[in-house]
């Protein structure tokens, strides 16, 4: 999936100190949940966290689990629209 980003993500990137690499990780392995707003938001829920787990070696997944809890809003042409990191429960529709 080809992605663009938009110039507000770039700067909500830069202010969150979310790199290109952890965007690139959590478009390869999130879960992609559509919110009900014409927008899908991408996270690394349970599931696939233990997933990466087993998948990624050990120091690689060390170094992405202080962002597991990182999410992307993506709009139906696929543009990056904002990330950021949970702070609470996100309501999907």
């Amino acid at each position: 999936m080809e992605i663009t980003v938009t110039e507000h993500a770039k700067i909500r990137m830069q202010q969150r100190a979310i790199t290109a690499d952890m965007l690139d990780k959590l478009l390869e392995f999130g879960e992609i949940r559509f919110n009900g707003k014409g927008t899908e938001i991408v996270t690394f829920p349970k599931k696939v966290v233990k997933n990466l787990k087993t998948k990624l070696p050990h120091r690689e997944f060390v170094s992405l689990e202080k962002h597991l809890k990182m999410y992307a809003v993506l709009s139906s042409d696929d543009e990056l629209v904002t990330v950021g990191y949970r702070t609470r429960h996100l309501k999907m529709h």
